[in-house]
């Protein structure tokens, strides 16, 4: 029950209450608006009658569940809450860093999405808690709960409360359209719920994106993937690769009752308002995979013993609502369509490879590691892209890789795809990289023309081959956003060569990131770019060293504000981290003049001289 929970929250705040007021007496306005805000369920529109002076103090005062409940009303008379939700997260978390620029409904999501975090782990709230008093736990967790949209599951147990109302849970199985795993631990460490609520919300719910923040348990991945998106005739399960046995799930028999699962579902205690699923009525049993046991049998978890230890979403949902028997109403599988990876090792690529053929409702891919992709890794990767893309109805438009051993790298997964839109990589060169590669990586029989509209290429500042870049860029004249950065010119390559190409071959580009690449020498091919067919809205020349070499630096930024006003399309400038300290007043003439600039946001951050 919530009750000690809140009890807790309402006694600390008594006694914080306790300690200010016996030293400073409350005033008569103090005191009422505190009456006031709590019963601001009885009162409600008539304290909205109130002059807006105390409307703004009473705000103060109430709970998450008053202040969403009447902020509509608050609006139409001209009053902003944005002041109490940026207090309720100051509260949370703290002072934020920077300026923080967020509209009212900004405010409150992220605040909403802090405290159900806290909430839903049953975490202690620190500071001022007055607003989660005066109201019913399910009240505050649906309030919540409304606004979740990307939710973080962690190893940690929910509070119990919060399986104990399906309400809030079927208000996530609504909204939560992105799910992500905080932890990377064995399968056998999270706890049922856990597991119980990343089903509900992936096959019953609307998630549809799953991050996973560092390299996951090959049977954590292989439970979340299977089934969820890639097609299989044969129901063979992910982990079959890994073990070199065919175990196919239709072939293991319905052993519920007898499982460890199903002992504890026997034992877990629900409470009578608990409504159950509604029955399908479809009919017929549902093909069910080898089941893994959460917590009871861990030793079952042991691949040695069992060569497939995939879970079966079904049991989890009868664990919790044993009302449902042996129900015939099946769990029908969710679909993925954007996957994470942000710490991506090894033990992945044996799961994921074999999925992604018949993965066709796959949007986004992105896999991101520390360690440096091996080049039979980074080809097999582009194998089963390319079966993927051949694939009639596939759907990928996204991919990011980060660490790949060689430019050229870059060119076999866009060949590999050419229908995608979007790809991001970073190019970390092992040493001596420049000899033959291990394996000799596939070039397309001709140079066709990509897809791609977006495009970031980050290198290390190492001696790095961009003729890659340079061919990705003549093939691909849908470019609208490019970002490079970390380019050593002194590999005999000059930076005035990708402005040139730019101009040339880009002439939709409309976000341009240059960053950590010296463009001391490179002044007339920028000259160029913006006098000649530019549509830009946003240039980033962040860090390249613009007056390094210039004797006259007044008179270079002169021709670049010149240059600037005739871009009209231009509404960002980033030119931070270039010593423009001393010719700052002449960069200001970019607001001047009869044809000032249309630029709206300008960076022009640590002005070192």
């Amino acid at each position: 029950m919530p009750a000690p929970y809140l009890e807790q929250i309402r006694r600390a705040k008594e006694w914080q209450d306790a300690k200010v007021t016996s030293t400073i007496t409350p005033t008569l306005k103090k005191i009422c608006i505190k009456t006031v805000s709590r019963h601001m369920d009885v009162l409600d529109k008539k304290a909205l009658d109130l002059p807006i002076s105390l409307i703004k103090e009473l705000l103060q005062h109430l709970n998450i569940v008053d202040l969403d409940r009447i902020q509509p009303a608050v609006n139409r008379k001209g009053i902003s809450t944005s002041f109490v939700w940026a207090g309720i997260l100051r509260r949370i978390s703290g002072p934020r860093k920077g300026s923080t620029i967020l509209t009212e409904d900004e405010w409150r999501e992220i605040s909403m999405h802090k405290l159900f975090n806290l909430a839903f782990y049953g975490f202690r709230f620190g500071g001022d808690t007055k607003y989660l008093l005066n109201v019913n736990f399910n009240s505050l967790l649906l309030v919540m709960a409304k606004y979740i949209q990307h939710l973080v599951l962690r190893t940690s147990r929910p509070h119990g409360y919060f399986f104990a109302r399906r309400s809030v849970l079927s208000v996530l199985e609504k909204g939560v359209r992105c799910i992500q795993l905080g932890e990377s631990t064995q399968l056998r460490e999270w706890p049922s719920d856990v597991l119980y609520t990343l089903h509900r919300l992936l096959d019953h719910g609307a998630a549809r994106d799953v991050i996973i923040n560092q390299s996951p348990d090959p049977r954590l991945l292989a439970w979340i993937l299977h089934g969820r998106g890639p097609r299989s005739k044969s129901h063979q399960c992910p982990m079959e690769s890994m073990q070199g046995e065919m175990v196919k799930c239709c072939q293991v028999p319905n052993t519920a009752g007898s499982s460890a699962g199903d002992a504890e579902a026997a034992n877990y205690q629900v409470p009578e308002k608990e409504e159950p699923d509604e029955e399908d009525n479809n009919g017929g049993t549902p093909c069910k995979r080898p089941r893994l046991s959460i917590a009871s049998a861990k030793a079952e978890l042991d691949l040695t013993s069992t060569p497939c230890q995939c879970m079966v979403p079904k049991p989890l949902c009868q664990m919790f609502i044993p009302s449902a028997g042996h129900s015939t109403e099946i769990c029908h599988k969710g679909q993925i369509h954007s996957l994470k990876i942000n710490d991506f090792r090894g033990g992945v690529f044996p799961v994921l490879l074999p999925l992604l053929p018949s993965w066709l409702c796959l949007h986004s891919l992105s896999l991101q590691s520390a360690w440096t992709f091996e080049e039979g890794d980074a080809l097999s990767l582009a194998e089963s892209l390319q079966q993927l893309s051949a694939t009639p109805g596939c759907s990928l438009i996204e991919l990011s890789v980060g660490s790949l051993t060689h430019p050229a790298l870059m060119e076999s997964l866009l060949n590999a795809c050419p229908t995608l839109r979007s790809f991001s990589m970073e190019i970390h060169p092992v040493a001596e990289y420049h000899r033959a590669p291990l394996r000799s990586i596939p070039q397309p029989a001709h140079h066709a023309e990509l897809s791609l509209e977006k495009l970031c290429v980050k290198v290390p500042k190492l001696r790095t081959s961009v003729e890659s870049l340079m061919c990705v860029l003549l093939r691909s004249p849908r470019l609208t956003s490019l970002h490079v950065s970390g380019i050593n010119s002194s590999t005999g390559f000059s930076p005035s060569h990708l402005l040139n190409t730019v101009a040339e071959s880009n002439r939709h580009l409309k976000d341009l990131t240059l960053e950590d690449i010296n463009l001391s020498d490179c002044h007339c091919a920028i000259f160029q770019l913006l006098d000649n067919y530019c549509m830009l809205e946003a240039l980033s020349l962040k860090d390249c060293r613009l007056l390094e070499k210039c004797s006259d630096k007044e008179d270079v930024v002169r021709q670049l504000v010149n240059s600037l006003k005739k871009v009209s399309s231009l509404q960002s400038l980033n030119l931070a981290q270039n010593r423009l300290a001393k010719t700052v007043t002449v960069l200001g003439e970019l607001f001047k003049g009869p044809s000032p600039s249309t630029v709206k946001e300008l960076d022009i951050s640590l002005l070192s001289c």
